[in-house]
C-alpha cells in the first residue's frame, strides 16, 4: 500500500474495509507479539444510540448490564435472539454524544435494523456512527506509546480515559481501542503510526485470540448461547438487571449449569476460518469462532468444542484435516 502513516490512505473507505496488513504481515504479527501496533480496525463498524431513553432501551435488549456502562467503565455484550443465540458480541462505551457499540462490520447494519423494529415509542435514535473512528493499539508496548502520544491510558480492563486527542478504553490482555472523531483522526494516526508499527486486521485479531475475546460475525451468528464463548468471564451477562430477548435460556443456563461446550484456544499449521468444524470420530465436535494468523506460524483460534473432547486431539474441518491443539481457557 501507499503511506501507512497517512490517515486517508490507510483507512479508505473505513468503516468495512478489511485489511489484512497493511503491508508486511509478518513484521506487523511481530510487532503485536513483542512491541506495539497501531491497527485501523476497518473490519468493525460503530453504531450510535441516543436520546432520552436510550439506556432503558438498550437495557431491555442487550445481556450485560446498562448501569455499568458510565463515562469512566466500558463493558462487553451480547444481544441475542428469543432463543438465547448470540447474533452480536461487542463493547459498549458511553460518550457525551450517546452510546458507541463497536462491532464487527460484517453485522452492524443487520443488528442496527433489527433494534429498531423495537424501538416502537421509545426515545431513541439508532444509525450507524459517521463521525467516530476506533483504533486499536496492542502489543507489550502499547501502554508507552499511548502515554508518549495521547496520555497515561487507563489501567484496568474496561476502564475508560478521556483526552483533548482521544477517549483510551483499556481491553483485556496488552490491546486499546483509541475513539476520535473522523475529522481529527489524522493527526493522532500519523502520531501513533510514528511511535507503532501501523498493522492491519490480523495482526489485532491475533492480540483479540491470544486474549480469549471471541468476536461472533456473519459465519457464527446465531450459533451460541453466550456462556459458550465465555460471556459471563468477561461480565457481559447481567443475570439480576430484568428481561432481555433469550434472557430465559441464559439465566436458566447459568443456574443449572447446562453448558455443555466451553471456548477454548487452539492452533493449527493450516489457516482457519470461522465457522470451520472441529472434527474427531467423523463428527462435528466444535466450531471456529475467531482465527488469525500467529507470529510463531500456522494460525491461533478461539473455538467452541463439546466440554467432553476439550481436552483431545481434534482436526479441523474434515477427519482427514490438520490437527489441531487445543488450551482450555481459565473461567
Amino acid at each position: 500500500m501507499g503511506n501507512p502513516s497517512d490517515w486517508n490512505q490507510v483507512a479508505g473507505a473505513l468503516p468495512g474495509t478489511l485489511q489484512v496488513h497493511l503491508g508486511d504481515p509478518a513484521l506487523e504479527l511481530q510487532a503485536a507479539a513483542s512491541g506495539a501496533i497501531a491497527s485501523p480496525l476497518g473490519h468493525f463498524a460503530l453504531l450510535q444510540f441516543s436520546g432520552a431513553d436510550a439506556m432503558e432501551f438498550l437495557q431491555g435488549q442487550l445481556t450485560c448490564d446498562l448501569r455499568q456502562v458510565t463515562p469512566g467503565s466500558a463493558q462487553y455484550g451480547g444481544y441475542c435472539s428469543p432463543q438465547g443465540r448470540l447474533l452480536a458480541t461487542f463493547v459498549l462505551v458511553l460518550l457525551p454524544k450517546g452510546y458507541l457499540m463497536l462491532l464487527p462490520a460484517d453485522l452492524a447494519e443487520a443488528v442496527m435494523l433489527r433494534l429498531r423494529k423495537f424501538v416502537l415509542r421509545s426515545r431513541v435514535t439508532i444509525e450507524a456512527d459517521r463521525e467516530m473512528r476506533a483504533v486499536g493499539i496492542g502489543g507489550p508496548k502499547a501502554a508507552s506509546v499511548l502515554a508518549a502520544v495521547v496520555g497515561e491510558p487507563p489501567r484496568v480492563p474496561l476502564e475508560l480515559v478521556h483526552y483533548p486527542a482521544a477517549t483510551l478504553v483499556r481491553l483485556p490482555g496488552p490491546a486499546f481501542l483509541a475513539l476520535a472523531p473522523a475529522a481529527e483522526m489524522g493527526p493522532l494516526w500519523a502520531a501513533l503510526a510514528g511511535a507503532a508499527r501501523p498493522a492491519g486486521s490480523a495482526a489485532w485479531d491475533w492480540l483479540q485470540v491470544r486474549a480469549g475475546i471471541p468476536s461472533i460475525t456473519a459465519a457464527t451468528q446465531d450459533q451460541f448461547i453466550p456462556q459458550m464463548v465465555g460471556l459471563d468471564a468477561l461480565g457481559a451477562i447481567s443475570f439480576d438487571k430484568g428481561c432481555y430477548p433469550g434472557q430465559e435460556i441464559v439465566a436458566r443456563t447459568h443456574y443449572l449449569g447446562e453448558v455443555k461446550r466451553r471456548l477454548v484456544r487452539g492452533q493449527a499449521d493450516a489457516d482457519a476460518r470461522p465457522g470451520d468444524a472441529l472434527v474427531a470420530d467423523g463428527q462435528a465436535r466444535g466450531t471456529v469462532v475467531n482465527a488469525a494468523p500467529s507470529p510463531a506460524g500456522g494460525c491461533e483460534f478461539l473455538a467452541v468444542v463439546q466440554a467432553a473432547v476439550a481436552d483431545q486431539s481434534l482436526r479441523l474441518r474434515e477427519a482427514s484435516g490438520p490437527v489441531v491443539r487445543l488450551t482450555l481457557l481459565a473461567n
